[in-house]
């Protein structure tokens, strides 16, 4: 199997970003592997959220357990489609991907 990848894939949660991800999901990801989605959001005013901490590190990376959670993801301003948290979902258990 290797040495455990992270494999990144921006989203926006559009059509074509969860094109983007499956694609990864079924080329690239493998079994133990690391997904990292990447979420920029230019058009909003960070002083609204709890993103202002982190304006000059970034933001952490956000487990999946919190990723799913609508309250913990309104703190980060951003709120991911149903669509793409059932593939990240599906493939963290198929996949077995680190969480």
């Amino acid at each position: 199997m290797g040495d455990v990848r992270k494999v990144g894939v921006a989203v926006d949660f559009s059509m074509c970003s969860r094109a983007a991800l499956q694609w990864a999901v079924d080329n690239m990801l493998r079994k133990g592997d690391h997904l990292i989605l990447v979420n920029i959001r230019p058009d909003t005013n960070s002083e609204e959220t709890e993103m202002l901490l982190w304006e000059t590190t970034g933001s952490p990376l956000i487990p999946l357990s919190e990723f799913t959670d609508a309250h913990v993801m309104k703190k980060y301003g951003t709120k991911p489609d149903p669509e793409t948290l059932d593939i990240v979902n599906l493939v963290a258990t198929q996949k077995e991907l680190k969480k």
